[in-house]
């Protein structure tokens, strides 16, 4: 018998190598809406319905967006398959009207149907109907569906009731007053046997008693009398009893008692959350985590890798605040470097070094050397940052961790990521430890002599010129960053310009040869390099050494913008100063700001602002009188920070002060002022502060509005009559006043750990490409961009932008942000904005100002 050959469609490939296509790719929304039409055919064939509905929520999860008439048409059309009795062809529908919830219109009009199902004697029915009529219907349009709600919280079928239970839950954020009404009915649903219905029970009781010290203890006691079945429902009273224990630890020994208990418990789960609660009690002391780390260090034998790692992690956490504590578990951590899990194995390293005594540093390193090979860059990098606990345990052993560094640093395997931590664990060691600076210095020396990355040698020059002037043979060091001013592309060029300036500007005997060498690179073909070269040049053969001073190695970030030419002849100093202010960025002037008012002693016993707004104009800048304001923010105080300028010439300024309206706006009611700091006076061209200090109302919120500033003023005439000048721009209070950015190592651990979140959906009309979207949500939240957020490649249709940063509040609420854009065929912009951190009436401001 002749068996049939495979067909070759090129040499080495056949068609049965192929991967299966997928079944709806290449599908196209417009004929998907057309094949709708069949929803309202007499007969319903309830095959090619279902196949229909199917690729419309295929399409959904593609990330197609339908306009709100498409939403709306396709709504009312599904409407009549509730005529079918096909239970598949049932639940898909159920599915899709929640899709269509974010933009179809009107689907209050099926609320009477979804009610009709929700009492009828299908379970599945009933079920999917009350988690579709929560989506589809406002609050105040429920009616008699309320009561069918209540109704199902204690249904004898498990679905029903975890389905109107977690409605509840979601209810909690538009009507809570409603949900309160339901205590008696999720109580009794607590006590039914079904682990899912326990679990969603608890859930709700914890939104409607928050906070209630009573209710959780009297709930911990009942555990005893009547069991809580679901592990989930346990972890959760867990977090409970561990959230009232951080308020008040001293006055909760019932609760203290149970999270203790459950280390006890048979499910892995739960002890490990009682485990991560205890860990979490910075008051115990080592004695009081024996029993913890003791059940830690033997989930480390198991086989399940999620035991090992999340013990290693509960640990890792632990030996950053008692080291001594996780010191016995060291043999057990050491035999995790051979795992073949990396997570562990990177973890298991990482907390052996906070717990490492000096004795055995030697031979931890010699294995962490053997471990490098094997593992990935990001891995790499992991252990790297660790290697900084290790150098302020142990100073004494600096050499030994350089040693380690650089030979890290000389193999050539390793992307950017992990070369730059190894040169920030340098740097980290250079800036802490005098002995260890010239050895950390020479070692990135020879980095940049064959360095591949960039922004790696601009890094190591801005250190060079901070920390080599002052060793004590800073000319070992000139050699290697001339070299770069020959041999690089422009960016490292103009930074090695700049570290060659500040060791001029540093050591005196080296100026003048250095000058030499930067006249030789004034003649470089790239602007900024050459005119670098100029501006340090002219600086330094002026002599002018308050000028050096302030202008080279006082100033933190290099100098980017362009001076004037060497042959242009010196202007008198007040002239000169004035032209090189502008090189002082205006971040870096705000922060000079919020420096000299701690020194001030009306503030002083504010401390440190907890962010300080960009400079905003209230005046043009062709006045008389050029005044900005910087907002300084504090948890329960906002100061006004004026800068009058006196753009006269022949006159001054004196008795100056602003004064703020705040009535004229409702919304800054919340805000009084106690006092005002006037400026005593103002020469001519010359430019000084005057401060008003707001007290705000701890219960309310963060005030937002505008309101018109008045300038009082005296001029220099025998008569101290102040004049009032209202000022033509008003001044402005923003949300973005009460929050800042803040970084972070690992944006998807961080969404992963950071708890409840928040999603609502925007159609930004005005804005008409990803990149203005972008632009426009980091310019109003002011957080930090992560993972590259900023940055959008070209001809992508979707993006997502992920921020982080705080809130003003004792203590600052974290929050984070994931902004998924994208591009509609009407070429607008979609936004899905989901919010993590604070609580959900913060997470909701957030949002909803955005578009407000």
């Amino acid at each position: 018998m002749k068996t049939e050959q495979p067909q070759m469609l090129q040499p080495g490939m056949y068609a049965e190598d192929l991967p299966d296509p997928l079944p709806f790719e290449g599908i196209d929304k417009s004929t998907v809406v057309q094949e709708t039409k069949i929803f309202q055919s007499s007969n319903i064939n309830s095959k090619k319905c279902l196949h229909t509905l199917v690729k419309l929520l295929y399409l959904a999860g593609q990330g197609e967006i339908l306009s709100a008439t498409e939403a709306t048409d396709i709504f009312f059309a599904t409407t009549k398959l509730f005529q079918s009795d096909n239970q598949d062809l049932r639940r898909q529908v159920y599915i899709l009207m929640k899709e269509l919830a974010v933009s179809a219109e009107q689907m209050f009009i099926a609320t009477a149907t979804l009610c009709k199902d929700i009492t009828s004697k299908n379970d599945m029915y009933r079920a999917n109907a009350i988690r579709t009529l929560r989506k589809i219907t406002e609050v105040s349009m429920l009616g008699p569906g309320e009561r069918y709600l209540k109704q199902g919280v204690v249904d004898r079928n498990p679905n029903v009731a975890s389905a109107a239970l977690v409605t509840g839950i979601h209810l909690m954020k538009d009507a809570p007053e409603m949900v309160k009404k339901w205590s008696t009915e999720v109580g009794e649903a607590l006590k039914q046997p079904k682990r899912m219905v326990q679990y969603h029970a608890l859930g709700l009781l914890q939104k409607l008693k928050k906070n209630n010290k009573s209710f959780v203890t009297k709930l911990v006691q009942s555990v005893h009398t009547t069991p809580i079945r679901s592990c989930f429902a346990l972890c959760l009273l867990v977090r409970m009893s561990a959230e009232l224990l951080h308020e008040d630890f001293s006055t909760s020994s019932d609760l203290y008692k149970f999270i203790e208990s459950s280390l006890r418990h048979t499910s892995e789960m739960v002890v490990i959350e009682a485990a991560k609660a205890i860990c979490s009690f910075r008051s115990l002391q080592q004695k009081d985590l024996k029993q913890v780390v003791t059940i830690l260090q033997l989930y480390l034998s198991f086989r399940k890798p999620v035991l090992k790692f999340a013990s290693l992690r509960l640990l890792n956490k632990l030996a950053s605040i008692q080291p001594q504590s996780v010191s016995g578990c060291s043999i057990d951590m050491e035999t995790l470097f051979a795992d073949p899990n990396r997570n562990i194995a990177t973890l298991a390293i990482t907390t052996m070094l906070m717990t490492g005594n000096e004795v055995s540093i030697d031979r931890l390193m010699k294995q962490i050397s053997k471990f490098l090979s094997d593992i990935a860059d990001e891995f790499k990098a992991v252990v790297t940052e660790s290697m900084k606990i290790l150098a302020k345990k142990f100073p004494n052993k600096h050499h030994l961790l350089l040693q380690f560094l650089g030979n890290a640093l000389k193999d050539h395997e390793g992307g950017f990521a992990y070369k730059m931590s190894i040169v920030d664990t340098i740097s980290n060691l250079v800036e802490t430890s005098p002995t260890a600076k010239e050895k950390g210095l020479m070692t990135l020396c020879e980095l940049i002599e064959d360095c591949d990355f960039n922004k790696i040698s601009q890094r190591v020059l801005a250190l060079l010129g901070k920390e080599g002037p002052s060793n004590p043979n800073p000319s070992k060091f000139v050699r290697y960053i001339y070299n770069r001013v020959v041999l690089e592309v422009p960016a490292v060029r103009a930074a090695a310009v700049s570290a060659l300036a500040k060791f001029a500007a540093r050591c005196g005997d080296l100026r003048a040869s250095i000058i030499i060498l930067l006249k030789r690179a004034a003649m470089d073909n790239d602007n900024e390099v050459r005119d670098r070269a100029v501006f340090y040049v002219t600086l330094l053969e002026m002599g002018d050494e308050d000028a050096i001073k302030m202008f080279i190695y006082d100033v933190e970030d290099d100098v980017k913008n362009a001076v004037p030419s060497v042959e242009a002849p010196p202007q008198e100093h007040v002239g000169y100063g004035g032209g090189l202010s502008a090189l002082i960025t205006e971040e870096e002037q705000v922060n000079r700001w919020a420096q000299e008012l701690e020194k001030i002693p009306q503030f002083k016993k504010l401390g440190k602002p907890f962010s300080s707004s960009e400079p905003m104009a209230l005046t043009d800048k062709d006045s008389e009188y050029v005044v900005t304001c910087i907002k300084h923010c504090y948890t329960n105080h906002m100061v006004l920070h004026f800068r009058v300028k006196n753009t006269l010439e022949d006159q001054f300024f004196h008795m100056v002060q602003v004064k703020v309206d705040l009535a004229s706006d409702e919304d800054l009611s919340t805000m009084e002022p106690e006092f005002a700091i006037p400026a005593k006076r103002i020469d001519a061209l010359s430019e000084e502060s005057c401060f008003v200090m707001l007290k705000r109302d701890p219960d309310g919120g963060y005030p937002v509005g505008s309101c018109m500033a008045v300038l009082s003023l005296a001029l220099d005439t025998e008569d101290d009559d102040c004049d009032e000048y209202q000022l033509p721009e008003e001044l402005v209070f923003n949300l973005s006043d009460y929050m800042k950015g803040k970084p972070v190592v690992d944006f998807a651990e961080a969404w992963e750990a950071a708890g409840e979140m928040s999603e609502d959906a925007y159609e930004l009309d005005t804005m008409k490409s990803l990149q203005e979207a972008v632009t426009g949500i980091m310019d109003f939240y002011t957080f930090t961009p992560c993972e590259g957020g900023d940055k959008i490649e070209p001809g992508k249709l979707s993006h997502t932008l992920c921020l982080s940063g705080e809130v003003c509040f004792d203590p600052p609420f974290e929050i984070l942000i994931k902004a998924k854009i994208q591009l509609t065929q009407q070429g607008t912009v979609s936004l899905v904005l989901q919010i993590k951190g604070a609580y959900e009436e913060m997470r909701q401001l957030l949002s909803e100002s955005l578009t407000s």
